[in-house]
């Protein structure tokens, strides 16, 4: 039976007779109850951010699986014995997902990390900031839980099997945590087209373009250099329509989401009259996707929001061939994701960018968004 909120309608529900068992996504395939011995296909269902599933996961008896729907899929991780170094994506899939964390090989403490969920319960991902641990052999374990951390009645999937990976940064200058705002247009200034805003500190793990108050919607997340002492964004100001914006950047001492946050407000708010002939019927910014410099590997997902979205692309640092990837969009208009193999990229570093349209693809008048500004990318298949 399908949860409330888990899952949208079936598309296709065509019954066949086939020799393996089947049905749409990446769930494990299991057999159901079939006369002769025949495999029953499973029909596909989708997640409410458009992702697909085998219905089949949704039944205990058919997937083998005593929590069903509520189950995590492999995904290729860093391998035992890697070495480790500055920024390393994680991420794992699964169906109710309430809760992943990167722990040590026994117990539950120190958490290394806390994996950021999709909307869809579907997806899990760390930017894992190896500078928080120590240099050297640390072994650890992915586990996740069918409801939020500290709730009772867990129950405990494990997601990676206990590997060692070898911690390997550089020291960096010494000087602590600060920020401090070196470059932004000024209070009251008229923007449009794209913007550089930098930060100038020590121990900068992540910056971002906040509203005033509060901490969404984020605006912009900006690069951090691999020595933590600069952090730059390309503000695409289309993304945004027109009028007066009240924003804030505030830096902080680790990745997004994670525990022990210390925020330093390096630019207190400030008023900026955009003006790009942008009505707010077509706009987007950036929800999530792997940071400057970072190393990335199996699946990774990537994911917009905004208005009047009719096409996302993965694309080059500059021009539009080769698209690395087209972003699945809402019938809304409204998001879209995109969870690209890296097996399809070339190994080493790549340099790519995500920009939105207004059109669908190969449509005349489109009007294009850089929601993702340049990023080097380090491919490990």
């Amino acid at each position: 039976m399908v949860r409330p909120g888990s899952v949208i309608a079936l598309i296709f529900g065509t019954t066949l007779a086939l020799t393996g068992c089947g049905g749409g996504g990446e769930s494990p395939a299991a057999s159901a109850g079939s006369p002769s011995g025949v495999t029953i296909l499973s029909p596909t269902v989708y997640s409410t951010e458009g992702r697909p599933l085998n219905s089949c996961s949704f039944d205990a008896r058919c997937s083998n699986n005593p929590y069903a729907p509520y189950t995590v899929f492999a995904n290729p991780m860093p391998p035992d014995g890697s070495v480790l170094s500055g920024f390393v994506r994680l991420q794992v899939r699964g169906i109710d997902l309430g809760n992943v964390e990167l722990l040590p090989a026994s117990g539950y403490l120190p958490r290394y990390g806390v994996f950021t969920l999709s909307q869809d319960k579907t997806v899990a991902w760390l930017d894992l900031d190896t500078r928080t641990l120590p240099n050297g052999p640390v072994t650890a374990r992915i586990s996740a839980f069918n409801v939020a951390a500290g709730q009772p009645n867990a129950i405990e999937l494990i997601a990676m099997s206990p590997r060692t990976w070898t911690i390997s940064n550089a020291p960096l200058a010494s000087g602590g945590f600060s920020a401090a705002i070196a470059n932004a247009p000024g209070n009251g200034a008229t923007v449009s087209g794209t913007i550089r805003i930098e930060l100038r500190g020590s121990g900068i793990a992540n910056a971002e373009l906040l509203p005033a108050s509060g901490y969404a919607p984020r605006l912009g997340q900006f690069n951090v250099s691999a020595d933590r002492s600069y952090a730059w964004l390309d503000l695409d100001t289309r993304g945004m329509p027109d009028g007066p914006q009240s924003l804030r950047v505030s830096a902080f001492n680790v990745t997004a989401n994670q525990p022990g946050a210390v925020e330093i407000v390096a630019m207190p708010a400030r008023q900026w009259n955009v003006a790009n002939g942008n009505d707010g019927s077509f706009t987007a910014r950036l929800v999530t996707a792997p940071l400057e410099g970072e190393a990335v590997s199996g699946r990774i997902t990537l994911e917009v929001q905004g208005a009047g979205i009719k096409n996302i692309e993965l694309l080059p640092a500059n021009g539009y061939t080769p698209s690395y990837g087209r972003f699945t969009t809402s019938f809304d208009g409204k998001s879209g994701f995109l969870d690209i193999d890296t097996a399809s990229l070339p190994n080493g570093p790549i340099d790519v960018r995500v920009s939105a349209f207004n059109v669908a693809p190969g449509q005349a008048g489109a009007k294009e968004i850089v929601v993702m500004g340049v990023r080097r990318w380090v491919v490990r298949n």
